[in-house]
């Protein structure tokens, strides 16, 4: 039976709209997508790493209860789970902060079983820290040889961009591993100094990886490139494009992958179809994902 297994840090996100606090949730993506996907049905492992302590077992509980799997998150004890605060004024977001304290050493986990055709989701800066990278590498290149399907998230905070040159070329060697890359416009602005989609996949991508889902924040599409082919699909003008919905996108385009079962060889060779049907559900469950938060929070994550 195939299955799901995304790798990414978990983090506890609060939000402040002036001084008065609007929810707390797990943040990121790739934590996110996980959730969706387990609560639809398909099976989903998480490997990460949680303190122990309040913020590491409320993170814990929410996996739980989405039924994803943590039998890989390690419960280190000489540290903090992470906590983002997103400070804003009437619904606009104005700084982002961060606490964090993790171990010196890598953590040590049993790595889930991998199988040809299992989907194994991977991104953000976690992918790239230099504590995580020879484990990250070893589990990259085992799910290459056991003929994974591999969906690089390049996520990075514009903060973090004088580390790019430094982290460049971990970048490459995560495109490299990818059967997919998903990734919004911002990233693509902030990693490669281009926004524009379309050129950063002929200019950046293609050398690497055949396929590429980009969000374009801007124009309100998200768009499929392969070799001189491109697919795109209009975002609804009413839709927040908030980490939910962007944690959406991501899930909908895996669940896809995952029903197909000939994903591996659709994304090296993608014709229009295959190409529209990513898109389609991913916006679909972006919907639906962003559509289980309240209003408020809605406009601010």
């Amino acid at each position: 039976m195939k299955k799901v297994i995304c790798i990414g840090e978990c983090a506890l996100d609060i939000v402040f709209n002036g001084a008065q606090p609007v929810g707390s949730m797990p943040g990121g993506r790739i934590v996110n997508a996980a959730a969706i996907l387990a609560r639809q049905g398909l099976p989903v492992s998480l490997v990460s790493e949680l303190a122990r302590g309040a913020v590491g077992d409320m993170i814990a509980g929410f996996l739980n209860d989405a039924g994803v799997g943590i039998a890989s998150v390690d419960r280190f004890t000489e540290g903090l789970t992470p906590v983002i605060i997103y400070t804003s004024t009437d619904n606009v977001l104005e700084s982002v902060t961060r606490y964090e304290q993790y171990p010196d050493e890598c953590f040590d986990v049993i790595w889930p079983r991998i199988d040809e055709g299992d989907i194994v989701v991977y991104g953000g800066y976690y992918a790239l820290d230099a504590r995580m990278r020879p484990r990250m590498s070893q589990l990259l290149a085992h799910a290459a040889e056991r003929k994974a399907v591999t969906v690089y998230l390049p996520g990075f905070l514009p903060q973090q961009e004088p580390q790019i040159t430094r982290v460049m070329p971990v970048i490459l060697e995560n495109l490299e591993y990818a059967s997919v890359v998903v990734v919004r416009n911002n990233d693509l602005r902030t990693i490669f100094g281009v926004s524009d989609g379309e050129r950063c996949y002929h200019d950046h991508i293609d050398f690497y990886c055949r396929s590429l889902v980009n969000v374009d924040i801007e124009g309100r599409r998200i768009c499929y490139y392969s070799a001189k082919e491109v697919t795109s699909v209009e975002i609804p003008e009413d839709m927040c494009l908030s980490m939910m919905w962007n944690a959406g996108v991501v899930a909908g385009a895996v669940d896809v992958l995952y029903r197909d079962d000939d994903a591996a060889a659709h994304l090296e060779s993608p014709d229009d179809a295959f190409r529209r049907n990513v898109l389609t559900g991913a916006v679909r469950t972006a919907e639906t994902a962003l559509k289980s938060l309240t209003a408020d929070w809605q406009k601010l994550h």
